[in-house]
């Protein structure tokens, strides 16, 4: 039978793509005409400039404002290092163009990081000057967005001893959104240059990135020349040779400047006809080789799309997969490779999960058999034994118990990996499911001289999921939490309270901390943390690992900030019902014991 070649299908698909960007180049062309009306746009193209120019202040201002209220407050001074993590955390939520916010020592030694992707930073060290409150020229981050850098000494009078400030890297990526929004006539743009020319926004955002610069432009270097004020309309003609006129607007607190810009051609109705006339042929031509295009692009699109839904059928765990190409090409070849991978797929799967299976249960029924055995003897009922005989045959217990945890932990994973685990979401108290997890815990606290807490805020909306999965979650972090904590001074807290439209929960403890190298593997399956000697080994710990895929499962997330020798702070956030979302969250409170 004979083959047609993929590569011939995109030949044609590139032919029709390389001539639609020609045509419309073409047209573009043809649409710019050649003479001014300035006097007729200069009013408006200033005061849409002074608008755009203001707004642009008032958000450097505004964000100046929230950086400043937490460097002066003694709160954060005073704070220690968990509590500077939370001020910081706070401040990003209320200025998202925050994209870094640094705590810095009088020296510049940089002692506390937080980044809007969550990614954890390495530390550095700055050379500004901390003395005083500043806002820095603009710049280019490491991910090619204009920056600005905000520095706030701290102040507080309650230690005045303490010094450094604070900074914070403000990102002007959300201005191309604005300026897309901006009217600028038909055709016209509006974009911000520094002092150099380079573009701080645009609306296309990719020359943005690309560095480009604007200085050969006459009205850009009119405006470098004297920053401090506006400057009068320019004639120009851009590469394309179409003829714009253009007006520069200063902006004093980003040492920039917007740029507005407009085709001549739209101050002239007598041109709009032949404009209209050009634009309905080309529309024709377009839709001509688009309708080309897309016959050939679904004859392509049509086996890929099977071969996408199986690939998202196999992520799922379903292997049981069958395609239906008979394209006679390289397409076809592919779908039957990657049927036979997904057979193979399913039978590796069916070993694994036979294994698996016979391990575990070979190790759960005499476990089950050992603890009640156990129980027997701490109770008595066999005979009285010594102090000795006894702490003995509850060590035995207690490791028992743990094993069985473990068993629990690798059969409940499993089932989640291969999603067999049904949830039985229903409705709770936040304050009655943290208090009856808090209670099964405080034995094992006292007994080891360790003091547990529970905040839970005021007011607190109905949430939903699955009651007995997420007990685990939060006993497997508390149970944690006091693994490495020391007696006498260890201290768990236990915070409940709304964050946005989730339920947020915190186990914040002051014992080990974890090294930063080290806080992400912890959710992975057999590694555990080993505090002692600061860094991560592999075991059964499956705990964590179990955390995470609950939370997975409900829609939610865990996450860890943690210092070592300071203490670790877990944070579980759960979703809530739609119903209950615009439940303002209350201050907490302490719930007595």
């Amino acid at each position: 039978m004979k083959r047609h070649s993929l590569v011939s299908k995109l030949l044609l698909l590139t032919v029709a793509a390389v001539v639609i960007p020609s045509l419309s180049i073409s047209i573009a062309h043809h649409s710019i005409s050649s003479n001014a009306l300035k006097g007729s746009i200069r009013e408006e193209q200033t005061e849409l400039a002074r608008r755009i120019a203001g707004d642009v202040n008032d958000d450097i201002r505004h964000a100046k404002s929230l950086l400043a209220m937490v460097a002066h407050s003694s709160f954060f001074a005073a704070g220690s290092r968990i509590d500077q993590y939370e001020a910081l955390r706070n401040l990003m939520r209320e200025s998202p163009d925050f994209q870094e916010v640094m705590y810095v020592n009088a020296e510049g030694a940089e002692l506390l990081k937080i980044r809007q992707n969550g990614s954890r930073p390495h530390l550095g060290r700055r050379t500004e000057d901390f003395h005083s409150s500043f806002i820095g020229p603009p710049f280019f981050a490491v991910n090619r967005s204009p920056t600005i850098l905000l520095g706030e000494p701290l102040r507080t009078f309650s230690n005045p001893t303490r010094a450094g400030a604070l900074l914070a890297k403000m990102s002007f990526t959300s201005l191309g959104s604005m300026l897309q929004q901006a009217q600028v006539g038909p055709h016209g743009i509006a974009f911000i240059v520094d002092a150099r020319g380079n573009l701080l926004a645009h609306p296309d955002s990719s020359l943005v990135f690309a560095h480009a610069n604007a200085a050969d432009r006459p009205v850009v270097r009119d405006w470098m020349s004297h920053p401090d004020r506006p400057t009068d309309l320019f004639d120009f003609k851009d590469e394309r040779g179409g003829s714009w006129i253009s007006l520069a607007y200063p902006i004093p607190l980003l040492k920039s400047a917007i740029v507005i810009e407009q085709p001549r051609s739209d101050v002239y109705a007598s041109l709009h006809r032949m404009r209209n006339l050009s634009i309905g042929w080309s529309i024709v031509c377009v839709l001509f080789f688009i309708t080309i295009a897309l016959a050939v692009g679904w004859r392509i699109l049509q086996p890929l799309r099977q071969m996408r839904s199986a690939a998202e059928q196999v992520g799922r765990g379903q292997l049981n997969v069958r395609l239906n190409i008979h394209t006679h090409d390289e397409l076809e070849d592919l779908g039957n490779t990657f049927q036979q991978m997904a057979r193979s797929l399913s039978e590796l799967e069916h070993m694994r999960g036979d294994l698996i299976n016979m391990v575990v249960h070979d190790l759960k029924m005499p476990l089950s058999s050992i603890l009640p055995c156990l129980d027997t003897l701490v109770q008595g009922d066999l005979g009285t034994m010594t102090p000795e005989q006894i702490r003995f045959v509850q060590m035995a217990r207690r490791a028992g118990q743990e094993m069985l945890m473990l068993i629990q932990n690798l059969l409940d994973v499993a089932k989640m990996e291969e999603g067999k685990m049904t949830l039985h979401p229903e409705p709770f108290l936040p304050l009655d499911w943290a208090h009856s997890v808090i209670q099964s815990f405080r034995p094992l606290a006292e007994a080891s001289r360790k003091r547990l807490s529970l905040f839970v805020a005021e007011t607190l909306p109905t949430a939903s999921g699955d009651i007995g999965l997420l007990s685990r979650v939060l006993g497997n972090l508390i149970s944690n939490a006091l693994r490495h904590t020391q007696p006498d001074a260890g201290e768990v807290i236990v915070s409940v309270f709304q964050d946005g439209n989730q339920l947020a929960v915190e186990v914040r403890d002051n014992g080990e901390g974890i090294p930063a190298e080290d806080q992400q593997r912890i959710f992975e399956k057999f590694v555990q943390a080993d505090g002692q000697r600061t860094r991560v080994r592999f075991g059964s710990g499956l705990g964590l690992t179990f955390c995470k895929m609950v939370m997975d499962a409900h829609g939610g997330r865990i996450s860890v900030f943690s210092v070592p020798n300071e203490g670790s702070l877990f944070t579980v956030h759960l979703p809530l019902p739609v119903s209950e979302q615009a439940v303002a969250p209350a201050i907490a409170e302490p719930l007595p014991s």
